[in-house]
Formats: C-alpha cells, structure tokens, sequence
C-alpha cells in the first residue's frame, strides 16, 4: 500500500512540475515577443559575460520588467516544483534500489543543489536587468548557470536512469 501511496505522490509532483514547465515556457515566450525576439538567456547553458552583456541590451524598459517580475515569479516556483519531483523520484529509487551508505544519503541532494544556484542565478540577472552592468555579476551568472544546468540535468538523468533500471527489474 505504501509504495502505490508514494507513486499517486510522484505523479501529483510530476503534474505540477509540467504545469509549471508549461506556464514558464509561457512566459520566456511573453519576454521574447516584448524583447522583439531576444529570449530568456537563463535557458543558454554556459551563457558568457559578453554574450549576457548583450542580451541585456536587447531587453527595453518592458521586456525587462516583465522578465524580472513576472518571469522570474513564475521562475521561482517552478525551481520549487523541480526539486520536489526530482528530489522525493531519487528518494523512492535511492529506496527501492537498496542504495547505502553515503551516495544514499547524497543522491537526493543533487536537485538542491542546481535549485540553489538557479535561485542565485535569478537574483544576480534580476539585479542585472535593473540595470547593473558588473562584469563581477556577468561571471557569477555564468558560474551559476553551469551549475544549475549540471545538477538540473544530472537529477533528470538519475529519475530516468533510475526508473528505467526499476522497470527492467520487475519486468524480469
């Protein structure tokens, strides 16, 4: 009863993270029509200084409002969405896998930490698009963003890879 209990949870996580997804697609669309084209430079992996700094000059007065404070409202919960599917699927595959020990333990922190550093990655361009143009900020988003994408990417390699192995598992 509880791991079909556990499964209802995940997949309520999973529809609210695809909704979020949807809705934060939604909005880099919103920016990228006000922007005249220039979309969300957080969804560019490794974005450089240079390449930021002009980007910002492609947002006027209502692209970058709208980015700060609408995308970035709609940013911040998604950030909260993923890490909780992510987090509570590593879990339940650290569990049911019998993973021990310290990779147990540590496994179901990855999306936390690529949470963390798209949070900081949201305040540094926040602060950028109202209207510091420090090359200090420029670098710090690009490290963050690194960071985001490697952890962000590595928890949706873990849920998949982990799902696949737990499948073929009960299939033989």
């Amino acid at each position: 009863m509880k791991r079909t209990h556990g499964l209802f949870g995940l997949g309520i996580l999973l529809m609210i993270f695809l909704a979020m997804m949807a809705l934060m697609r939604l909005a880099a669309g919103d920016v990228k029509t006000l922007s005249g084209g220039q979309g969300i430079i957080d969804l560019t992996f490794g974005i450089t200084p240079g390449r930021i700094k002009e980007a910002l000059s492609g947002y006027g007065s209502k692209a970058g409002a709208y980015y700060r404070w609408a995308f970035y409202s709609v940013d911040m919960v998604y950030a909260f969405a993923y890490v909780s599917f992510y987090r509570c699927s590593i879990k339940s595959i650290v569990e049911r896998c019998g993973i021990k020990g310290r990779a147990g333990e540590l496994l179901p922190f990855i999306p936390v930490v690529g949470m963390v550093a798209d949070l900081l990655e949201n305040t540094v361009m926040f602060i950028l698009l109202s209207g510091s143009r420090s090359a200090v900020l420029m670098w710090a988003f690009t490290v963050f963003n690194i960071i985001k994408f490697v952890f962000v990417y590595s928890s949706l390699a873990i849920v998949i890879g982990g799902a696949a192995w737990l499948i073929k598992k009960r299939l033989s």
